[in-house]
């Protein structure tokens, strides 16, 4: 039987191919090995030279000197890359600090890429980075950097897709303006697209105890790196401030913004305080928001036909917020169509010049004529000295409400100067009917200088000029008012809250006054009012038929009112106290009034000695009469002990109408009293004797 020879060989070339492909898979896993390895070395030298040579190629293309402490390397299907303790230089010229410091810089790498030549970056972490900003005297900023685009010496870098900040912190300090800003606990991930090229960036911070959540999207990455322009929105939300922008960036050294700006606070004091204003945040809150166009450099922010909102009241604002100088300044022009004073006067509480609470409504106390009588006369049996010291305790008895020893803060004039024109169709304060204001502030290194150009108040106007300056010690204030044709019932009535005169007034009131509280302000008030009015009423009272039937009890009534056809007061002012110079006169048909006195106003007293003439009969002596005691609750009666050491000229009510019944019975006692006593004139006058004579019943006469 014949063998077939072809049976082994055909085994043979069927585990050839076997063989010859296992042998390939090694060689081909060798060769790669081998490939990447040579690769690696190429790419990679020993550790402790590339982290020097990346270190030295990295800072020639920004112009800075870069230093990595160290670098860790481990193999994986990707490489991940460590380096430690990175820190890039301030510029040459500037102090010898870092722009930028990290605990730790991470990044993830392609290995295959690496063959030819490029390093591409899956991901890049900065662990505990440090972003100090700083500009010095010249303007200079370490955070303008002149890039070639390339590292020299090593491979061709691209971008990652994703970088992550872990626990970043950010300074700033400016040497030209003084100014300074931190943020701190920044976590953020940022995402490149590599296709389109924008860079979108989520994260937050914490910046003076506030927690801010951010979002950025800027449509062109290159264009940070070009120093170009890219579209670019933004936006933040805290506690303290909500705002976003949508517009332009430019990103060479001269960066800008342009476009549209939305922003709210709940609260305009604590926004103030948390960008570092030293303010005190108490009252109501002033919620304020904003809308509009502005153009933002490095220096200054300008605002085009922006919206404002504060509370309720509305407004445009076009002008400047300059950040270049010593101060933030802003400047420009702020117009509204209404203004809510009230309320702003409100939200200030106790930080504003104004009283801490509503004043106590004016309640005075009529004292009826026998009654006064008897308090007079026993007054006098008492002696001068006994008189002298229930002036003395009248006097020293506290106000219903004192002025508030809370200390001002004025520290907030001192971290902003400002240049603005104000202006307001109309104003809201109580009844009163104010409107086409027109205010110019200034504030310059802590000092206030307001000017009221224009304001109409009903049918009359008021001008006036406020200085305060805050520098002084204790701080300054000076005011100067005039009020022209103005009615003067409302404006009595936000004061007192009684409409207590009617009629048009013309008011010229020149003050100054120092110190860190109310109390003190009005403790050292000096200088000069003037009051005159034309034809108008006292409301409250009928002097006249009060005066002719004295002896009655009165009580203020508001259906009730003297009329006149003049009044003028003028007065000094030294130490808080109004001292009538040369008095206030009221002339009429019906009676004059004439009065001299003081008005204590740190003391909240009043002292006045009047002198009443009814018209007809107009031989009849005028009637004395006094208002004394707590201001906003006066004691008003006639001054007959006044009458009993006064010299001639002076008449008792008496004169002008008997009582029709006799004196009540302790009345009649006290009379004989006195009478009986041995008084010597100056106490006790013939005229004064004959008075009280006449007002015992005639069967008792002695």
């Amino acid at each position: 039987m014949a063998t077939d020879p072809g049976a082994p060989a055909a085994a043979s070339s069927a585990d050839a191919p076997k063989k010859s492909g296992r042998g390939w898979r090694i060689f081909r896993t060798i060769l790669i090995g081998a490939v990447v390895s040579i690769a690696l070395l190429l790419i990679f030298p020993p550790l402790g030279i590339i982290k020097d040579q990346l270190a030295k190629s990295v800072g020639e293309s920004i112009g800075r000197k870069v230093t990595i402490g160290g670098m860790r390397l481990k193999l994986g299907p990707k490489l991940d890359v460590a380096f430690d303790q990175v820190a890039v230089s301030n510029p040459e010229g500037m102090p010898a600090r870092d722009v930028f410091q990290a605990e730790t810089v991470q990044a993830t790498v392609d290995l295959l890429p690496l063959l030819k030549g490029r390093v591409r970056t899956d991901s890049v972490a900065l662990i505990k980075p440090v972003f100090a900003l700083e500009e010095d005297a010249n303007g200079t900023r370490n955070w303008v950097f002149t890039t070639t685009g390339t590292v020299s010496g090593g491979p061709q870098l691209s971008l990652p897709p994703v970088s992550t900040i872990e626990n970043g912190t950010l300074t700033f300090q400016s040497a030209k303006t003084g100014a300074q800003r931190a943020a701190s606990a920044i976590n953020s991930v940022q995402t490149l697209d590599q296709v389109a090229g924008s860079l979108a960036g989520k994260g937050s911070f914490i910046a003076n105890a506030e927690t801010v959540v951010f979002d950025v999207a800027l449509a062109d990455f290159n264009a940070v790196i070009g120093g170009k322009t890219s579209p670019l929105k933004a936006s933040i939300d805290g506690r303290p401030l909500k705002a976003s922008v949508d517009g332009d960036a430019q990103f060479s050294a001269a960066a800008e913004f342009k476009g549209d700006v939305s922003a709210s606070t709940s609260s305009l004091f604590e926004l103030a305080r948390w960008l570092g204003a030293d303010t005190t945040v108490s009252g109501e809150p002033l919620k304020t928001s904003l809308e509009g166009r502005i153009l933002a450099t490095t220096r200054d922010v300008t605002f085009a036909e922006t919206d404002v909102m504060i509370n309720t009241t509305s407004s445009r604002f076009d002008g400047v917020l300059d950040l270049g100088g010593q101060r933030p300044k802003l400047s420009g022009t702020l117009a509204s169509e209404h203004v809510d004073l009230g309320r702003i006067v409100k939200t200030q509480g106790r930080t504003s010049l104004a009283p801490e609470t509503v004043p106590t409504a004016f309640e005075p106390q009529v004292t009826a004529g026998w009654q006064q009588l008897l308090d007079d006369l026993n007054t006098l049996e008492r002696g001068p000295q006994a008189a002298a010291q229930a002036e003395a305790l009248a006097s020293a008895a506290p106000a219903t409400l004192g002025w508030s020893e809370q200390p001002f803060n004025l520290k907030s004039l001192s971290s902003l100067d400002l240049d603005l024109a104000i202006s307001a169709a109309a104003v809201t304060y109580g009844a009163l009917d104010l409107k086409q204001a027109r205010v110019k502030a200034a504030i310059t290194d802590g000092v206030l200088d307001a000017n009221l150009d224009e304001l109409a108040v009903g049918d009359g106007k008021a001008t006036g000029k406020l200085n305060l300056d805050s520098r002084a010690s204790p701080p300054r204030a000076a005011l100067n008012l005039n009020l022209t044709d103005v009615a003067a019932e409302p404006i009595v009535t936000e004061i007192t809250g009684k409409p207590l005169l009617a009629g048009t007034s013309n008011v010229e009131i020149s003050a100054t006054a120092a110190g860190q509280n109310q109390s003190q302000l009005t403790s050292t008030l000096e200088g000069k009012a003037h009051f005159r009015m034309g034809e108008g009423a006292l409301r409250g009272f009928d002097v006249r038929r009060m005066i002719f039937e004295w002896w009655k009890s009165w009580k203020f009534d508001l259906a009730m009112r003297t009329g006149f056809q003049k009044l003028e007061a003028q007065y000094d002012i030294k130490k808080g106290i109004l001292r009538s110079q040369p008095g206030l006169s009221v002339g009429g048909s019906e009676v004059e009034i004439n009065s001299a006195g003081t008005v204590n106003v740190p003391n909240k007293k009043l002292n006045q000695e009047i002198r009443v003439k009814a018209i007809p009969p107009p031989t009849a002596f005028p009637i004395p009469v006094r208002i004394s005691g707590d201001w906003a609750k006066p004691s008003i009666g006639i001054d007959w002990g006044g009458l009993f050491s006064a010299a001639p000229g002076v008449g008792g009510p008496q004169q002008l109408s008997a009582a029709p019944e006799a004196p009540p019975v302790n009345v009649q006692a006290a009379i004989r009293r006195v009478l009986a006593a041995d008084l010597p004139q100056d106490r006790l006058t013939p005229e004064a004797r004959r008075m009280l004579e006449s007002l015992l019943p005639a069967e008792a006469s002695p």
